[in-house]
C-alpha cells in the first residue's frame, strides 16, 4: 500500500518539476499624455528618430533643411524664405527629458500655421505622423497639450 502512494507522490513531484517557473507579470509601462516628454531612454531614442523623420519630411514638403548643433536642430538663418516656418527643436536628454519645439513664420504668410506645425510634430512623436501637405490630414494630428514655454 505504501508503494503506490510513494509512486504517486514521486510522479506528482516529477510533474511539478517539469513546469517552467512562472515569472511575475511586469509592471505596466508608464504612459505620458505629452508626446514631447520621454518616459525612458528607449522612448527618447524612438522619439529622436521620429524627430529626424519629421524634419526630413518637412524639407521634402518644401521647408528648409535643418542644421544640427549639439542637441539643437534649427533652420539656418541664411535659409531663403520658402513659405514655411523656421524650426528650432531641442532634442531631449536621453534619460526622461523633454523635446522642445518652436517655429516662426518670418514672412507672416506661411503655408502652415505655427500651431498646426506643432500638432504635426507632436503626431510624429506619438508615432502617428500626419501629412504636412494635406490640410485635411491635420484633423488627425495629436492635439498639443498645455506645456511650459518653448525656446
Amino acid at each position: 500500500m505504501r508503494l503506490p502512494l510513494m509512486m504517486g507522490f514521486a510522479l506528482l513531484l516529477a510533474g511539478c518539476a517539469g513546469q517552467p517557473p512562472t515569472a511575475p507579470a511586469p509592471p505596466p509601462e508608464p504612459v505620458s499624455s505629452d508626446p514631447q516628454q520621454c518616459l525612458d531612454r528607449t522612448d527618447c531614442t524612438t522619439k529622436t528618430s521620429r524627430t529626424l523623420m519629421f524634419v526630413f519630411d518637412y524639407a521634402e514638403a518644401g521647408g528648409a533643411l535643418v542644421q544640427r548643433k549639439g542637441a539643437w536642430l534649427f533652420t539656418p538663418s541664411a535659409a531663403k524664405p520658402s513659405g514655411w516656418p523656421s524650426l528650432k527643436i531641442r532634442l531631449a536628454d536621453p534619460s526622461a527629458g523633454r523635446f522642445e519645439f518652436a517655429s516662426q513664420c518670418p514672412a507672416g504668410n506661411c503655408r502652415i500655421s505655427e500651431e498646426d506645425l506643432l500638432r504635426v510634430y507632436r503626431s510624429y512623436l506619438a508615432g502617428e505622423p500626419c501629412s504636412l501637405l494635406e490640410p485635411q490630414a491635420l484633423v488627425r494630428c495629436v492635439e498639443p497639450s498645455p506645456s511650459g514655454p518653448s525656446p
